[in-house]
């Protein structure tokens, strides 16, 4: 690793949080030839018909999130288009690969923890779920995310994608194991670990839970709301072959038909969307079914009261 010299600086090592974070994203770049398509839908109906459901479920007791309906309008459009929802197995030397199509629809997002950090927990088996049972599993998800000792699932995930590379034959992962020694000896031990996982495996987080996903949906619109821009380009996770990028909702001048069926241009709310895929799985025209879905939810957003 070069040393740079800097005046007045400070040097913060990578904990083990963030050390995942780069190994993951840095195989993604190296490995995974991506492709972005930007997608900008007029949301102002969609949102108005979302109000009205977030106020009903207000009115129950329980509140439904923009980010969790939106989850759903991509679980939808993927139901419609499993082809997008499969991972991916490249042997690049032999040039030779299979894609792995998955009934399950398992749905990674980034999650914000009370410290600051993020990890990418999964909600699995979204794809007979409806928008009441998605909304309850993203609440329990919350709730099994605060019983969780991140640092102690971190290590576990990263030994287990130790062993399966050593299964595969990668010898390079013993120069990441010798490098990390003293990291990887860092984990619970003795009573604190007999304490911790004493909790039922269905009450936390397990490793599981952040390798399981078939795709990843992170929307950074809800980290700042005020936001004027959009994704670009996001990281596809392997083996996933699909990722999802939300950005704010945005006031835009549009071309709209008013209730008399006339064209005419007026203020909206649109939503920049973010996808990426792995060309080497699949070329652009896969992902037409998964755009008409969504095109067809938005035009005709009362369908979110039958979820």
């Amino acid at each position: 690793m070069t040393e740079f010299a800097l005046p007045s600086s400070s040097t913060k090592p990578f904990d083990i949080q963030r050390q995942m974070v780069a190994h993951m994203t840095s195989l993604s770049w190296q490995n995974v030839p991506h492709i972005s398509y930007l997608y900008e839908p007029d949301v102002t109906d969609f949102s108005n018909e979302f109000k009205k459901l977030a106020a009903e479920y207000a009115s129950a007791g329980t509140r439904l999130s923009i980010n969790t309906i939106l989850v759903k309008v991509i679980i939808e459009g993927l139901k419609a288009d499993p082809t997008l929802n499969a991972w991916i197995d490249y042997d690049l030397p032999r040039a030779r690969g299979k894609i792995m199509l998955s009934e399950a629809i398992n749905v990674s997002i980034p999650w914000k923890l009370t410290d600051g950090r993020m990890i990418t927990p999964t909600l699995n088996h979204t794809e007979n779920l409806s928008l009441h049972e998605l909304n309850q599993a993203v609440l329990e998800l919350g709730e099994r995310i605060e019983r969780t000792n991140i640092d102690e699932l971190i290590h576990q995930a990263v030994v287990t994608n130790t062993v399966n590379e050593l299964k595969k034959g990668n010898l390079e992962v013993f120069r990441r194991i010798f490098a990390n020694l003293r990291r990887l000896n860092q984990h619970l031990k003795g009573l604190a670990k007999q304490t911790y996982y004493a909790i039922p495996a269905k009450d936390r987080l397990v490793g599981d839970d952040l390798t399981s996903g078939t795709v990843t949906i992170s929307n950074i619109g809800s980290l700042y709301k005020e936001q004027r821009g959009n994704f670009a380009l996001l990281e596809i996770v392997p083996p996933q072959i699909f990722a999802v990028g939300l950005g704010a909702m945005q006031e835009k001048p549009g071309v709209f038909t008013n209730v008399k069926g006339e064209k005419e241009i007026g203020i909206r709310n649109t939503l920049p969307m973010c996808m990426a895929f792995d060309h080497r799985a699949i070329d652009f025209d896969a992902m037409i079914p998964f755009l008409r879905k969504l095109d067809d939810i938005f035009e005709h957003p009362e369908i979110i009261h039958t979820w």
